[in-house]
């Protein structure tokens, strides 16, 4: 049994849990437009949100402006639309970047959002250095399991890389990735794959950035992590157990670490979406319930909660303030927190811990086998694995289908039946100034980190479309794409 805040820090990465600092409450939202976002973000807060996490629509991820043609039947449905620094502006109008984290579920156009985020911040009158949160900025997980990619494999992982020295040599106080293992286990991967994977992603980048000349402390500290939560308590709670303890280990051991900060996993959770029903859709505030137990007893940082609705819609208001209660519920209504370590001990833990150890580790051994993360991904071997394990029975499900539609429901079908006529007013203004977007270009095409670059071109209203295009390097064969 570990010791709270000692290595490997399978007890948990504090000494007090949470007895002196509770996880980062966070609810995922992105509700079509800038304006409708921005509600919902002050409507959380106001409800006791502390930190937001930022959703954004197809198109947005794939660095299409909302009037392009391939672009239009996704506009703002599975969350905002982004085309330029105006836009996101306005979906932080009135909060306080320098005080409220925000955590940005994008990836492929990650060094874009980023270079917007910091403009927002510059025209607000923050100091872009006071900016808190994370970007996702996993383009490995994307080609692994989303599939949402622009680029091909080696730029993308570039520009990821850019991304996180940009966000270590400028911006102190945010993440530049989040390793997600949570992707591959909604894809099917097994619970001790899903760690795997966001230990052997983590290790990836982290050869990426000292090949940069960038310390392997310093590189390691800015790390966070994704993994899911799912149905079975005690396997998922010593799952993060096991996630620390390993990731610690390689970072001292295969990577030479000493700082304490630097193999610490610092751990966000969002509640299973593959464990929701679209059957009696009430019943999964309980599997929702469940799933977030299972996070808090494994001494996670950050958590989400999906709302009830989420198996098949945009969050409802009100099941968005349900999945927030249930945290706070937990939090303040229960003796979760009084515990710094509440499993510790447990035989039964210690069983699951050992066998998901040696899961893990047989796992991370076959990885680097088929040539690390990268060479797995070539081959197609590990999407190969992750779709063998899809097809496994899954378990029973409770309900039946519901014949009353629920909030969520009927809010679609008003989105639905005005989508068109929204799509038709709105045109992104063509950016006049071409200079800044050439500066893309050419740092694009001279392997530099593109973010300065991007900056400069969110500034003169460059839309994201055509940033992605100055992006986009000419002439490259796309064969690992």
């Amino acid at each position: 049994m570990g010791i709270p805040g000692e290595f490997p820090f399978d007890a948990g990465i504090h000494m007090s849990g949470y007895q002196t600092r509770l996880w980062t409450m966070r609810q995922l939202a992105g509700t079509g437009g800038a304006e409708s976002t921005n509600a919902r973000f002050k409507y959380l807060l106001g409800m006791g949100e502390t930190g937001l996490s930022l959703a954004f629509d197809l198109p947005t991820q794939l660095g299409l402006d909302p009037d392009d043609p391939r672009a239009i039947a996704e506009v703002g449905l599975a969350g905002v639309s982004i085309a330029t620094v105006d836009d996101l502006a306005k979906v932080f109008a009135g909060i306080p970047l320098d005080e409220v984290s925000v955590s940005m579920t994008i990836n492929g156009t990650a060094p874009i959002l980023l270079a917007m985020w910091y403009v927002v911040a510059e025209e607000s009158g923050i100091d872009p250095k006071q900016l808190r949160g994370t970007l996702q900025n996993e383009m490995l997980k994307e080609f692994l399991a989303r599939k949402a990619v622009i680029f091909d494999l080696n730029t993308s992982m570039r520009y990821s890389l850019d991304v996180m020295e940009f966000c270590l040599q400028r911006l102190p106080n945010v993440n530049g990735v989040s390793l997600s293992g949570g992707h591959a286990r909604e894809a099917g991967a097994s619970r001790s794959l899903e760690v795997a994977c966001a230990i052997a992603d983590a290790e990836t980048y982290l050869g990426g950035l000292v090949d940069r000349g960038i310390d392997v402390d310093r590189a390691a500290a800015g790390f966070s992590f994704i993994f899911g939560s799912h149905m079975e308590i005690m396997a998922e709670a010593a799952k993060f157990r096991v996630a620390r303890s390993i990731f610690a280990t390689r970072m001292r051991d295969k990577w030479g670490i000493t700082e304490e900060r630097s193999m610490k996993m610092r751990i966000q959770v969002n509640t299973f979406g593959s464990a929701l029903s679209y059957q009696e859709p009430l019943n999964n505030v309980i599997r929702a319930t469940v799933q977030a137990m299972a996070a808090v007893l494994g001494g996670v940082q950050s958590l989400h909660v999906c709302g009830f609705d989420e198996a098949h819609a945009i969050p409802g208001a009100l099941s968005a303030r349900i999945a927030l209660r249930t945290q706070q519920i937990l939090a303040f209504e229960t003796d979760l927190i009084r515990y710094t370590d509440p499993l510790g001990g447990s035989s039964v833990i210690d069983e699951l811990v050992a066998i998901l150890t040696n899961e893990v580790e047989e796992w991370l051994a076959k990885i680097e086998a088929h040539g690390g993360m990268l060479g797995s991904l070539r081959s197609g071997w590990l999407e190969g694995e992750i779709d063998d394990l899809a097809y496994r029975e899954r378990g029973p499900v409770v309900g039946v289908l519901d014949a009353v539609e629920s909030e969520a429901e009927q809010e679609l079908l008003r989105r639905e039946k005005s989508r068109e006529a929204k799509i038709s007013t709105r045109a992104v203004a063509r950016s006049r100034n071409r200079e800044p977007l050439r500066r893309v270009r050419q740092a694009a095409e001279n392997a530099e980190n593109v973010v300065p670059a991007l900056i400069e071109a969110a500034r003169t209203r460059a839309s994201l479309g055509e940033m992605t295009e100055a992006l986009a390097i000419r002439g490259r064969d796309d064969v690992e794409h």
